[in-house]
């Protein structure tokens, strides 16, 4: 069996890639429930409503450098924004894109 780097077929759509590379992110406990914490702690605008690193750090008592390394990946596929002040990163859930997700699955089932 030949492995390709890259996908590419007219049936694979580049909604059908980023679809992927969502539930990709979400395959691991950790991002899901950092997508879930978000979820509930985003909710408005500005960074007196946003959680921040440091936050997360102590709240699922992981590392930074092991909350960085799944941070990065829900970032990469757009789940996350970032937004940096001072020596802190605060992160914003793309709650249009979590909803884009959802509806892809419905259509799925």
């Amino acid at each position: 069996m030949r492995i390709r780097s890259e996908v590419s077929s007219p049936y694979i759509t580049t909604e059908d890639q980023k679809m992927a590379e969502i539930g990709n992110a979400l395959a691991h406990p950790l991002r899901v429930a950092l997508v879930r914490y978000l979820s509930t702690k985003d909710k408005g605008e500005g960074l007196d409503n946003a959680t921040c690193n440091k936050d997360l750090v102590e709240m699922f008592d992981y590392s930074q450098s092991t909350m960085s390394q799944h941070v990065k990946i829900l970032k990469d596929c757009g789940l996350f924004t970032v937004e940096q002040k001072d020596q802190f990163r605060y992160y914003f859930l793309n709650r249009e894109l979590l909803k884009e997700y959802n509806k892809f699955l419905d259509q799925l089932s």
